[in-house]
């Protein structure tokens, strides 16, 4: 039955792909935003109606209003729609409608979501499985991050930032791994944060399939209490990789289960991070049914799902890479990724992504560089409704990273427009400059190039 659904903040990572499906499924969508973008420009071409403002109005004909936890509850669209009695539906509540009536592939954890589940979505979508699929970020193949499958399974990154995940009821419940943040939606404790992933993992189904990354010391505490299978470097994984070959922007790995040889993979995609990510949807797909082959033929052609290592191009011979890592784990396997597969200097360029966060991992982030040459830090990116903090900025991150040693120069240039031209005095043919944050930070990427 066709509905008129209404999506508040259209344009979000978590919001654009689930309008593209229900306009695959033949809904009528609209919904509202304050900025248009690259999906909201792509929604509108496949027919959504999209509005630049929340107003009252928006709402008019619709049958349902989803939100995600990023709009207010006295946002004028939320309001309207109580007073009109429409059904108001928290994004992950449809989620959870799409991933619980299917066989469900859920991707969790700290690191890693994305491009697990941008990778599985592959193979199944070339092993004819016509998958549906919800991923956080662009990836080429499905527009913004999705799309509506006849097939039986639906695979869809899980978040825990706001405790939704909870919701899911997976056939496959997948960890990658578990750290300290989002912790201001878990009373301020780890310990509340780990407690969602055992709820989550509880919530698989029975005879269901979980699987753990072992290399997280938290992971691998979890594997111990669950029936699961387990992948990781580990010699103690029952699944377990070995790389062969890091170069430039390819990986070449052997894969292992049960201590036997299972089969040979090359990736297009740098780091020992994406050999693990890799690890992980060969693990789940061969659950599905997936032939070695069917996997190795996927896994050559993936590439990338947007701004996680995407290289841009190059300016006077030095290398421009985007990425989305801002988290001191993820900058450090990023930085690393860039040293063991490209013989140039890495300039990291990083925007801090909240005054909780960084003052919460203030030591990590002070650490997570060591491997660069050059830092530039500018200053902390603080999307509403967050205040700063005193006494946390970027101009004393950059001093203890300087105090940890590493890099060869630490800079702090604290207006965002002022790195490109700053950066494009000095740096030579032979870098490799890497910008990374979950901010505005991917425009200095486009700026260098310019």
């Amino acid at each position: 039955m066709n509905q008129h659904i209404h999506l508040i903040g259209i344009g979000g990572t978590g919001m654009g792909p689930l309008a593209k499906i229900f306009l695959e499924m033949g809904h009528t969508v609209s919904g509202s935003d304050l900025q248009s973008s690259e999906t909201t420009n792509y929604l509108t071409d496949l027919g959504a109606t999209i509005y630049f403002q929340h107003a009252p109005a928006n709402i008019n004909g619709a049958t349902s209003v989803v939100y995600s936890s990023a709009i207010p509850s006295h946002n004028p669209e939320v309001v309207a729609a109580q007073t009109k009695g429409i059904t108001i539906l928290h994004r992950s509540e449809v989620l959870a409608q799409l991933l619980n009536t299917k066989r469900g592939i859920a991707v969790a954890g700290a690191h890693g979501k994305t491009t697990i589940t941008s990778m599985l979505a592959l193979c199944l979508e070339k092993a004819g499985l016509d998958p549906t699929v919800l991923i956080g970020a662009h990836f080429t193949p499905f527009g913004p991050g999705a799309k509506y499958g006849k097939g039986q399974f639906v695979v869809a990154e899980a978040d825990e930032s706001d405790g939704s995940f909870i919701r899911y009821q997976p056939e496959v419940a997948l960890v990658t791994s578990v750290e300290p943040d989002h912790l201001e939606n878990y009373d301020g404790t780890f310990e509340a944060l780990v407690q969602g992933y055992r709820q989550f993992l509880n919530n698989c189904r029975p005879q269901g399939f979980r699987l753990l990354g072992v290399d997280d010391p938290i992971v691998s505490e979890f594997s111990r209490s669950y029936d699961a299978a387990t992948y990781g470097f580990a010699q103690n994984a029952l699944w377990r990789a070995e790389v062969v070959e890091l170069k430039e922007n390819k990986s070449r790995f052997k894969v292992y289960f049960q201590g036997r040889h299972f089969g040979d993979f090359d990736l297009g995609v740098p780091g020992r991070h994406n050999v693990s990510n890799a690890l992980a949807c060969i693990a789940a797909a061969d659950y599905v049914g997936l032939s070695v082959q069917e996997m190795q033929k996927a896994l050559a052609l993936f590439t990338g799902a947007r701004r996680r290592f995407q290289i841009l191009g190059e300016r006077k011979g030095a290398l421009v890479v985007d990425d989305y890592a801002h988290h001191p784990t993820e900058i450090a396997a990023t930085i690393k990724a860039a040293k063991e597969g490209w013989a140039r200097q890495v300039i990291a360029v990083f925007q801090p992504h909240r005054y909780s966060r960084t003052k919460l991992l203030l030591e990590e982030f002070s650490r997570a560089f060591q491997e660069a040459d050059i830092v530039v830090l500018t200053d902390i990116y603080a999307p509403p409704p967050e205040k700063a903090i005193p006494g946390v900025s970027s101009a004393y991150l950059a001093e203890l990273i300087k105090q940890h040693g590493g890099p060869r120069a630490v800079h702090h240039i604290p207006k965002q427009e002022d790195i490109a031209p700053f950066i494009q005095q000095w740096s030579g043919a032979n870098d490799l400059i890497l910008v990374m944050g979950a901010g505005p930070i991917w425009r200095v990427a486009q700026e260098l190039l310019a």
